[in-house]
């Protein structure tokens, strides 16, 4: 997950490919860099001392292994001249969600109607549930969730979201 500085690690398959993956780092001091190898060799069961050797999981992580079951406020709804309708939920998490982008950021969650924030004949039934970045930009949690949804690496949702704290 994205923090700040990140810590880079080279991994070396079977196949002798290699890959750079961006891991969390605790500083906030810019240029930080930690490398290390990791070996994503396969685990060797039968060995003659009875001990395994662990291997770097290759899965990529999913909303539930980061977030839990329900990231996201199940139908979210909103009204306006015609009637009621249904927004879609991606830009609604959950405060447990958006508590966690926030420390994964560095920001603090605030709640707003950032869908309808001007009133007029429309209005939200639940607040968005946002994160107020250092420099005051927001971000919308529930969609940096969703990144988690397309099966990307670790490394590169860690891009995207260095992306959109940097231009957010």
């Amino acid at each position: 997950m994205f923090s700040g500085a990140a810590a880079t690690s080279t991994t070396s398959g079977a196949a002798g490919t290699t890959g750079t993956a961006v891991t969390p780092s605790t500083g906030t001091g810019t240029g930080t860099t930690n490398t290390s190898t990791v070996s994503t060799a396969p685990v060797n069961s039968s060995s003659s001392t009875g001990t395994t050797t662990p291997t770097a999981s290759t899965d990529p992580p999913t909303v539930e292994s980061v977030f839990g079951p329900s990231p996201w406020i199940a139908n979210p709804t909103g009204t306006g001249p015609t009637g009621s309708y249904a927004y879609n939920p991606w830009y609604f998490a959950t405060p447990e969600t958006a508590a966690k982008v926030a420390q994964m950021v560095g920001g603090t969650v605030v709640q707003t109607n950032s869908i309808t924030p001007n009133g007029g004949p429309f209005s939200q039934s639940q607040p968005n549930q946002m994160v107020q970045l250092p420099n005051g930009s927001l971000i919308n949690p529930g969609l940096i969730a969703s990144l988690y949804t397309h099966g990307y690496s670790q490394s590169f949702i860690d891009q995207m979201v260095a992306n959109e704290v940097k231009n957010a």
